[in-house]
């Protein structure tokens, strides 16, 4: 009876890893007619079949390694377990205590990230790393699914709209600039792209023989849709893909190359840009900068990439790379001098206007309330109204996705939205969503949350040697936690970081139950 449970969970965790991971991100009712409610009423209609399938099986499936393993039917609980489990849990209990339960179950119009989402998010990730397993078919159709999203944000950018989902529609030129593919809202394509983009970079970088071929043309697709979708933050998420797949890359010679070959895809699609000069539709903010970005100073990293490709392939000849961890060590103590040498400079330019001016006087390196579109005045307005919160808020928050309705009811929130947005736009959370959840769920809340993040990071980082497969999910989480600095949860792009890491838990799970000899 249990084999025949296991078949039968295991058919169910695909599928629904299937229809979320694949068909949520195409699925679109009645073009971008009212998506955002789309997207939501599609993934809690396949949560509320498959999670309680799910539970069933995994009830009978208990039951009977209850009795075979003598009280551990499931191996051990990982510390990225334990955290989705505390992260329900204070997601009940900030529900619980709620002034907004009505808003709080489901969520904020539009947004829908309430205590049901998140139970649903919790619920997939069990399912998933408890019971899927690997299949290439599955791995195909996603690979497909995600190259066909990104290419049509491409696509839109250049001027082409193959699904019409343009036409006949109101405020179109807002519409036109601001909605792409077949996610909608910009900030929701830049953090779908967060999530999408590194599992194709992973194949390029993986991929032998002929699957290199596809691999690397979906991912200059991804690189693409990168560039071109109008979210700064889109930049920041593709730099800490990168820089992960560099960590991943530098014991070996073989696979360092092949990051250099991932590498100058960045500057070639920029490069090829700047030559072409495509007219593309952008953006507002993004139709200032297009300048800037594509440049022919491209060439120069393309340049030195592409010396760098043929020198790996000449020392990979001659002995390759040396293998005692010196490389992993320097990249890593560089990056560090880096990142200090960052926080250091964008510090000086709070404190002293020569420093500021010294380099350059980029509005970016001066946080003020117009910082970031805006992210100034609203994170400073969100920190302050989170310590008045009160000392019950403050743990357990005024109730998941109850933002807008604490701060505009008891706040009185009075910043004027940015005028690149609809007119009548509301701020529906604080366009961070680590200083969001610290403001719906509290402090109990937000330490679940990232720490369960941060968890299974750390817990793909150890068994990266074990198997490749942990980059992907490492560069993923990188990407996602850079780009929600400056962004949202949405029910695009939160559930499928939440399967990632589930799909690399299960890898961990299966590594640790064959050395136990247990497996589940």
């Amino acid at each position: 009876m249990e084999t025949k449970y296991a078949g039968f969970q295991k058919m169910v965790a695909s599928a629904y890893l299937l229809l979320i991971f694949a068909a949520l991100p195409i699925y679109m009712r009645d073009g971008f007619y009212l998506l955002a409610d789309a997207k939501y009423l599609f993934f809690r209609g396949v949560s509320l079949i498959f999670l309680p399938l799910g539970l069933c099986g995994a009830i009978v499936c208990g039951i009977c390694r209850w009795r075979r393993y003598r009280g551990r039917p499931w191996g051990r609980c990982s510390s990225t377990d334990c955290l989705a489990i505390c992260f329900a849990l204070f997601s009940l209990l900030s529900y619980l205590f709620s002034a907004y339960k009505d808003t709080a179950f489901i969520g904020f119009s539009g947004w829908y990230m309430g205590l049901l989402t998140q139970l649903f998010l919790v619920g997939g990730y069990f399912l998933v790393s408890r019971w899927y397993e690997r299949e290439e078919l599955i791995a195909g159709i996603v690979w497909i699914s995600v190259t066909a999203v990104c290419l049509l944000g491409v696509l839109n950018r250049l001027g082409y709209d193959p699904l019409g989902t343009y036409e006949g529609m109101d405020w179109w030129d807002w519409n036109r600039k601001n909605l792409l593919s077949t996610v909608g809202n910009i900030n929701w394509y830049c953090g779908y792209l967060a999530v999408a983009v590194p599992l194709l970079l992973y194949c390029f970088w993986a991929a032998k023989g002929w699957r290199r071929i596809p691999a690397g043309i979906a991912s200059f697709v991804g690189i693409g849709a990168v560039f071109l979708q109008g979210s700064a933050s889109g930049y920041v998420a593709l730099g800490a893909m990168y820089a992960v797949l560099l960590l991943g890359s530098l014991k070996d010679a073989e696979l360092l190359l092949r990051f250099l070959e991932t590498a100058i895809l960045v500057p070639l699609f920029a490069f090829l840009m700047w030559m072409t000069q495509i007219p593309l539709i952008l953006a507002y903010d993004m139709e200032e900068m297009v300048g800037k970005i594509f440049t022919p100073l491209w060439g120069i990293p393309l340049g030195i990439l592409a010396v760098g490709i043929v020198a790996l392939h000449l020392l990979d000849k001659r002995g390759g790379w040396p293998e005692n961890g010196s490389a992993l060590k320097g990249v890593l103590a560089l990056g560090g001098a880096l990142g200090l040498a960052g926080v250091l400079v964008f510090v000086g330019c709070q404190v002293s206007d020569e420093v500021w001016r010294f380099f350059g006087g980029s509005s970016f390196l001066r946080f003020d309330s117009a910082w970031g579109s805006g992210r100034g005045a609203l994170w400073t307005a969100t920190w302050k109204g989170f310590w008045r919160s009160g000392p019950g808020n403050l743990l357990y928050g005024v109730g998941p996705d109850c933002f807008a309705r604490y701060f505009y009811e008891q706040e009185s929130l009075a910043l004027q939205a940015p005028i690149s947005w609809e007119e009548g736009a509301i701020y529906a959370n604080a366009h961070n969503e680590w200083l969001n959840m610290l403001v719906n769920q509290g402090i109990l809340g937000a330490v679940a949350y990232l720490g369960f993040f941060l968890s299974a990071f750390a817990r793909f980082w150890k068994r990266r040697g074990e198997s490749r497969r942990m980059t992907a999910g490492m560069m993923a989480v990188a990407a996602y936690l850079a780009n929600q600095f400056f962004s949202f949860g949405q029910v695009v792009a939160t559930p499928l970081i939440f399967l990632v890491i589930a799909v690399c838990e299960k890898e961990c799970r299966r590594t640790d139950g064959e050395k136990e000899g247990l497996y589940g």
